[in-house]
């Protein structure tokens, strides 16, 4: 797949409605005018981050977003992987319903989605993503279906200064006689965790012997570099001090222009901590061949330090986010505009012994922070404030985005609008092959289970005496939510049945997610 902005051509077919005006509200003879929509979704976020309670991290731009609009606390993810989270925030369906349980897996053609539904209503549709779970397996079969501008320019990762950047390209291209939707995505604070200055750690990159560059490892490098090799075998090594990651090394020749090969490992591995790799091409043919080289790589904190580094990543991903924010304000369109914040998901810092997302449901998982921030002249932010405190999922954004704009609801869409009332039961999902088990769970204000039907095992926590989820009281206690184990049950039976329809993906998607982090355990 090229690198390059993708420009969605199924929308030729759709209907558009051109007007700029609904009638919305008690009085129908008063039209309201559409507003602008921007949906800023920052990767891997854990929702303490703006309660912190341990005052840790660094968000004043969050912060002052916050202030303008209303945070909703009790926010959680449906999944903790991006891309069947992503497709439950703009279908408001669970992974259970959209049947997209994994990165890399097509998005049914036929399921409702946002931006098309946006698209259709005379909005126009751009998104600057970020991360390669964004991407698709094929045109058509990703979330950038209803998207006029699918900005994919980056290698399968954007650092916030340079996605920032897209993002004011897109928004310098939009069109000014119609509403804009804007899906704004930051990769950042997802592994690799960059140092941001704090260390200097490096590795140096030798040909047949010869050091040919030196590369930063602390800071997440992508490196390039062009060399004539000639006919034969030649051997690329990288060593340093300190543990590495090699996620990804390939080469490309001039025989095959469109196409990177991965070099063949000689010692070490792909994506496991090494002081010391070593691989190797052969060149065929007769005469030198110029190859280009790129290799994406990164240093492996310890335990010790992940929870620094991951905070000093908050504060980069909130500076860049400032900035977007503030050009949106130079822009005209700050206050006017609909703004909803949120992540696809949570990230484990070492609790139950984890660090990562994928494997588990605790809250550290699934917890993510919700910000929505209506237009200033609308008069509703008090109706949406009273319903701040109560729990929301993921499957009440798009609810919630509609209603606000005065448009119908999404066809299917399960979730409640945060203009009303709810208590409904969250359920969230983990499967394998990226989790090592499949999982599902039941979580409402006081109680959350989760179940591993691989042993039928239950695991029970009440949340009000126990939030770091640590002792299990199913064997005493399941009484008090006694349906909620065969519903379960049933959830982990409709799974199973789905997922045997599931996508499974080639060699080179399954490599570009396990560069990722992805395929087994993180």
């Amino acid at each position: 797949m090229s690198i390059q902005k993708h420009h969605s051509c199924v929308l030729a077919t759709l209907p558009i409605l051109s007007a700029l005006f609904v009638a919305c509200g008690d009085d129908v003879s008063k039209p309201v005018p559409r507003p602008n929509i921007v949906f800023v979704v920052v990767d891997t976020l854990r929702g303490e981050v703006l309660t912190d309670p341990n005052n840790v991290y660094s968000t004043p731009h969050l912060d002052a977003l916050a202030a303008d609009g209303i945070l909703f606390p009790k926010t959680f993810s449906h999944a903790p992987l991006t891309l069947p989270s992503h497709t439950a925030i703009f279908s408001s369906r669970p992974p259970i319903e959209t049947a997209v349980f994994n990165n890399g897996q097509q998005v049914p053609a036929d399921l409702p989605l946002l931006a098309e539904w946006l698209a259709r209503h005379g909005y126009e549709t751009r998104a600057v993503t970020s991360l390669g779970t964004l991407w698709a397996p094929k045109d058509g079969t990703g979330l950038w279906r209803g998207f006029q501008d699918y900005d994919l320019d980056y290698w399968h990762m954007s650092q916030a200064e340079r996605s920032t950047d897209r993002m004011r390209s897109s928004l310098d291209q939009r069109a000014e006689d119609r509403p804009l939707f804007l899906f704004a995505h930051f990769s950042d604070p997802h592994e690799p965790y960059n140092a941001h200055g704090e260390v200097g750690h490096t590795a140096e990159i030798y040909c047949d012997g010869e050091l040919i560059d030196t590369v930063t490892t602390s800071e997440m490098s992508f490196w390039r570099h062009s060399l004539t090799l000639s006919a034969g075998r030649h051997t690329f090594e990288v060593r340093s001090k300190d543990r590495f990651k090699v996620r990804q090394f390939q080469s490309l020749s001039e025989e095959s222009p469109r196409r990177w090969s991965e070099l063949e490992w000689e010692v070490g591995k792909r994506v496991k901590a090494l002081k010391h790799a070593r691989l190797s091409l052969t060149q065929m043919g007769d005469g030198p061949v110029v190859r280009e080289l790129r290799l994406w790589i990164n240093d492996v904190p310890g335990h010790d330090v992940i929870r620094a580094r991951y905070a000093s990543e908050v504060a980069y991903v909130d500076r860049w986010i400032g900035e977007l924010l503030d050009d949106l304000k130079q822009r005209g369109i700050y206050d006017e505009s609909l703004i909803v914040f949120t992540s696809d998901h949570g990230e484990s810092l070492g609790e139950h012994g984890r660090v990562g997302h994928a494997n588990g449901l605790t809250d550290p998982h699934i917890h993510v922070p919700l910000i929505v921030k209506l237009p200033k002249s609308d008069p509703r932010r008090s109706q949406v404030a009273e319903n701040s405190e109560r729990l929301v999922s993921h499957a009440d954004v798009t609810p919630t985005i509609l209603e606000l704009a005065c448009l119908p609801v999404l066809p299917g869409q399960l979730g409640t609008s945060l203009l009303r009332e709810s208590d409904a039961v969250h359920l969230a999902q983990t499967h394998r092959p990226e989790a090592k088990l499949d999982q599902l769970c039941l979580r409402d204000e006081h109680f959350k289970m989760i179940y591993l039907p691989k042993s039928d095992a239950f695991f029970f926590y009440d949340l009000e005496f126990d939030p770091g989820e640590l002792n299990n009281v199913y064997a005493t206690r399941r009484g008090e939510r006694a349906d909620w184990p065969e519903r379960l049950r049933a959830l982990a039976r409709l799974a199973v049945e789905r997922a045997e329809n599931g996508y499974t993906p080639d060699a080179g998607k399954q490599a570009d997610l396990e560069a990722l982090g992805y395929g087994g355990g993180n």
